[in-house]
């Protein structure tokens, strides 16, 4: 059965019904966001407080799987219904989404589970598509896509030259909302207003609200993915905003530091919990994928490529600090 995104605003009963819940998306903001009202839908608002919500990550999942299963069934001190939140699973744990669905009855608790992807080949679409019991809740795609953001700002008399502002523009949509997007490009068109001229970055960093923590991460992500093109992209526009190098290069150790104690502890460990409280919250699905694709010897390295970076910074004049950072990413990317 499919749900569409812009419906669930709407949805006030009706996922009772349902074993599983499966939301798809890049979005990691809206994921959450819908988790959590869904889950009050299904519990109501005072679940969490009377503990009938359950939370489980993707790496705990495996050793879990038995509890996960016994959980279905366990009944409550308080009355309503149980939820359980899987995060961060993928295609391949399709067999154990399909075991808890073969596993449900009527009142038992219900599973949210949350994934950045699915594709329309899978055994999981094509088992979501026909179930009667299990749902996915479907993120229509237009606004993350560059036809239909070139298309919006045509709609709205903006010109732009080249890609830049429109990659950009998708890159901003991934973390946030609709109708926040919508507001930006609003406000692009009161900025360009009798004024012809193309779309300039400058301009869009001058109108545009974009959250510089969340670009920070954005770099550090690409960075553990080894990805250069994203992280020279993401430090471009850091420095077209005049932003702090050094402070840069700390928010990348800081994420880089993350990894290195996801390694050493565990992901839900009282070291990683003490560094970074919010962690479990915001980034733990992307921290622990990152972390299984470098090794401790080569976290450690990219920690050390770090602190000689940051000594650079601060021994250099302004003029030579964006050459440092791009040598170190560079560095960090061959590790």
């Amino acid at each position: 059965m499919i749900y569409y995104r812009q419906n669930i605003d709407s949805f006030n009963e009706g996922f009772e019904n349902h074993s599983v819940i499966v939301i798809v998306s890049e979005n990691y903001n809206s994921l959450l966001k819908d988790a959590k009202k869904i889950s009050e839908a299904i519990a109501g608002k005072n679940a969490d407080v009377e503990m009938r919500v359950s939370r489980y990550f993707s790496q705990e999942i495996v050793e879990k799987r038995d509890e996960i299963i016994s959980r279905l069934k366990t009944k409550s001190f308080f009355p309503g219904r149980q939820v359980i939140i899987l995060n961060g699973l993928t295609e391949k744990d399709y067999k154990f989404i399909t075991e808890i669905d073969a596993e449900w009855e009527k009142h038992d608790a219900i599973t949210i589970v949350t994934m950045d992807k699915l594709s329309k080949t899978s055994e999981l679409k094509r088992s979501l598509d026909t179930s009667t019991r299990m749902a996915l809740i479907n993120y229509t795609k237009n606004k993350l896509n560059r036809d239909f953001l070139k298309s919006k700002l045509a709609e709205k008399g903006i010109k732009f030259d080249g890609n830049d502002v429109v990659d950009t523009l998708v890159d901003f949509s991934k973390f946030t909302s609709e109708n926040i997007l919508e507001n930006e490009i609003e406000k692009l068109k009161t900025f360009k207003f009798n004024d012809d001229s193309p779309v300039t970055m400058q301009d869009f960093f001058n109108v545009v609200s974009i959250d510089y923590e969340i670009n920070q991460l954005g770099l550090a992500v690409a960075l553990a993915e080894r990805n250069i093109i994203e992280s020279e992209k993401s430090l471009g526009i850091f420095f077209s905003q005049g932003k702090n190098p050094i402070n840069i290069l700390q928010f990348i150790s800081a994420y880089f530091n993350k990894l290195s104690l996801i390694k050493l502890y565990g992901p839900i460990s009282l070291e990683v919990r003490r560094e970074y409280p919010f962690l479990i919250a915001n980034d733990l699905e992307k921290a622990k994928s990152h972390e299984k694709r470098w090794s401790p010897e080569q976290l450690s390295l990219v920690l050390n490529s770090l602190t000689i970076s940051d000594l650079k910074l601060r021994k250099y004049s302004s003029l030579f600090q964006r050459s440092i950072l791009t040598q170190c990413l560079h560095k960090i990317v061959e590790i």
